[in-house]
């Protein structure tokens, strides 16, 4: 409990605005410190289970991004054609499909050296986190 209110507290004090693009890199690098200390203190992981879980980890979120900016697209529908809108509607759908084939592949991966328990844990840590992280910036912009 005590590395999650040191994570938050650090979270807060590394969201000020940061103009250059090294600082930007920074402060990405900062928050993805914070959020595996953050996951690591919610999921309890043991040194062990740490060692393997961030590498798979890691490279889920890799392969997720990897799919999302397969199909990323700048959509603006009040000029699209219909056959444009319905193909990007069954992009979407492909998209998602893979990403739960890709949730399914890593959960048989991670259910080998972490409890399912701590699995099904990970996604609401990550929901917790972005909230938190989000809340936080904002609360950085009312204060400029």
């Amino acid at each position: 409990m005590r590395n999650l209110i040191v994570a938050l507290i650090l979270v807060g004090a590394c969201l000020h605005a940061l103009p250059s693009q090294a600082q930007q890199q920074d402060r990405g690098e900062r928050i993805r410190a914070l959020r595996v200390a953050y996951i690591t203190d919610k999921l309890q992981l043991t040194p062990e289970e740490s060692e393997k879980f961030w590498p798979v980890y890691n490279q889920y979120e890799a392969e997720q991004k990897r799919i999302r900016q397969k199909y990323k697209a700048d959509l603006d529908l009040s000029i699209m054609k219909d056959e444009d809108v319905e193909r990007s509607i069954t992009d979407r759908f492909e998209m998602e499909e893979q990403i739960i084939k890709l949730k399914r592949d890593y959960f048989q991966r991670m259910k080998s050296f972490i409890a399912v328990r701590k699995i099904a844990q990970l996604q609401r840590s990550e929901q917790e986190f972005n909230r938190e992280l989000l809340k936080r910036i904002q609360e950085a912009r009312f204060k400029k």
